[in-house]
C-alpha cells in the first residue's frame, strides 16, 4: 500500500537480526520435486518487451497522461509491478489509485502486445478493489500472480494472486490474502470463504496475527509468489514487520484446494550476502532459474533517505541477486534448510545514475506465467522510480511510474 513505504521503517527497529518472529525450526525437505524443464520459448519475444542491456524504458505512462498528457501531474500513481509473459502477451499487475488525488490503492492491469514493432498496452482495469466490512476494506495493493491449478469452492481456477489488504488507514497491521481467476484480465475472486473445517477463514492467509506484532505494528504484505510445481504448489515469500523488526517470511502451501489447503512448512528468508546497512531482506521480488536452479531476487537497499531529502522511506537503489541451489535435489528445499551454506550473490543493482531519479524502489522481475526465468544469462527488472516531493502534501506520489531495464545474468 502506498503510506506503508512511508511508515514500514519508521514503526519497525531499523537494527535487527532475521531470526524472525515465530519462525519455523522445521528444516525437513519436502517429498515432491518441483517439475524439471528448460526455458519457456518467451526468449525472442522477451527482447521485444524489454529494452537492450544497460538501458531503462519507461514501461508505460498513467491512463490519464495518454490520454491528456498531463505528464506526472495527475496525482495519480503506479507501482509494485508483477510482470507475467504468455503467449506472447507481457500482463502487467501494478498498484494504483482510482481517484484523483484520493490515497486509495487499487490493483491495475493493463496486457500488452507488440504491434507494427512496438509494445502497446491496453487501457488500465482495475481487477482487485477494496471490499467495505472485510479484512481488505481500505487499500488493496502490491499483488503478485502466477499460472497454476487451483480449486476453489468446487470450481477450477487457472490463476492465483496474492496482494496486500488492510482495515486501518494509517498503514498499520496490514495483512496479504489470496484471489483466484480464469484469466490474467479477471473476475478475480477473493478466496474470503471458510475452509472445510468450517471454522477457518482462508483470507487473509497470511494475518498479523501470525506473528508478534504491536497495534502499531505493519504487519504482512509485499507478497511474492512462484509456482513450486505448475499446479497447486507454491512458495509464497512476504515482508513482515513486527515488534523485532522487518524481514522475509517464507512458506510452502498446497493449494490444490483452496478450501482444504496444507501449508507444508514455514521458514524465513535468510540474510547472507546482503549489501547495505542493515543487511535487510524486505519488499522484494523473486524468480526461479530452472534450467541452472537458481533463485533470483530483487530488492531495494537500505538504509533509505541517506541523503537527507524526502521521501526519505524508499529506497534510492534496487539490487538484484542469486541464489545457488544447484545441490539440491529439490531446490526449493534452500529456503527452509537452516544448515545451508549459499547466500545471496549480488548481480548488479538500478542506480539513480541509471533511471535518471532519486529513488528507485517496489520492484518485479519479468518472468513466464510461473514466476520462472525466461531466457538464458538475462533478467527483466521492472522498478518504481519518482522524484523527490513534499511528504506532507504527498507530491512524490504522482511522480510514482514503472520502469524496466535488462541485466546480464552471470553465475
Amino acid at each position: 500500500m502506498i503510506i506503508s513505504r512511508k511508515y514500514i521503517l519508521l514503526t519497525l527497529v531499523s537494527i535487527f537480526t532475521l531470526c524472525g518472529c515465530n519462525k519455523n525450526s522445521n528444516s525437513s525437505m519436502s517429498s515432491e520435486l518441483p517439475i524439471e524443464s528448460e526455458y519457456k520459448q518467451y526468449g525472442d519475444v522477451m527482447d521485444d518487451f524489454i529494452p537492450k542491456v544497460g538501458e531503462v524504458k519507461l514501461l508505460f505512462k498513467h491512463s490519464l497522461e495518454e490520454t491528456v498528457g498531463d505528464d506526472g501531474e495527475d496525482y495519480f500513481y503506479n507501482y509494485c509491478p508483477s510482470l507475467k509473459v504468455e503467449n506472447n502477451e507481457m500482463n502487467v499487475f501494478y498498484c494504483t489509485n482510482k481517484e484523483w488525488a484520493n490515497v486509495t490503492d487499487y490493483v491495475g492491469y493493463r496486457k500488452g502486445r507488440i504491434e507494427n514493432g512496438s509494445l502497446k498496452f491496453k487501457d488500465e482495469s482495475l481487477v482487485i478493489s477494496p471490499t467495505p466490512d472485510t479484512w481488505d476494506q481500505r487499500h488493496t495493493c502490491d499483488p503478485s500472480a502466477i499460472k497454476g491449478e487451483f480449486f476453489y469452492n468446487g470450481e477450477k481456477y487457472e490463476y492465483m494472486m496474492a496482494y496486500l489488504g488492510c482495515i486501518p488507514s494509517d498503514c498499520t497491521l496490514n495483512e496479504t490474502g489470496i484471489a483466484v481467476s480464469h484469466s490474467y484480465e479477471g473476475p478475480w475472486v477473493k478466496c474470503n470463504g471458510m475452509k472445510n473445517d468450517g471454522t477457518t477463514p482462508i483470507n487473509p492467509i497470511v494475518p498479523w496475527k501470525d506473528f508478534d506484532c504491536a497495534s502499531n505494528s505493519w504487519g504482512t504484505g509485499q507478497p511474492s509468489i512462484l509456482s513450486i510445481d505448475k499446479k497447486g504448489k507454491v512458495l509464497l515469500l512476504t515482508t513482515v514487520g513486527c515488534k523485532t523488526g522487518s524481514f522475509m517470511d517464507v512458506r510452502e502451501y498446497d493449494f490444490s484446494n483452496i478450501n482444504d489447503y496444507q501449508l507444508i512448512r514455514r521458514s524465513t528468508v535468510f540474510n547472507d550476502g546482503i549489501v547495505g546497512d542493515n543487511k535487510r531482506v524486505n519488499n522484494a521480488d523473486y524468480c526461479y532459474d530452472p534450467v541452472h536452479k537458481k533463485f533470483l531476487m530483487a530488492k531495494g537497499r537500505s538504509p533509505f533517505g541517506k541523503d537527507g531529502k524526502t521521501p526519505n522511506f524508499i529506497a534510492d537503489t534496487v539490487d538484484l541477486y542469486y541464489v545457488d541451489a544447484s545441490s539440491y535435489e529439490n531446490p526449493f528445499d534452500i529456503f527452509f534448510d537452516n544448515t545451508r551454506t549459499e547466500i545471496w550473490h549480488l548481480i548488479n543493482s538500478v542506480t539513480p545514475d541509471l533511471s535518471g531519479y532519486p529513488r528507485n524502489h517496489n520492484t518485479g522481475l519479468v518472468t513466464d506465467e510461473y514466476g520462472h526465468m525466461l531466457k538464458d544469462k538475462q533478467i527483466g527488472v521492472a522498478f518504481t522510480s519518482s522524484n523527490y516531493g513534499s511528504v506532507a502534501a504527498m507530491t512524490y506520489l504522482k511522480t510514482y511510474r514503472i520502469f524496466v531495464t535488462t541485466f546480464e545474468v552471470t553465475y
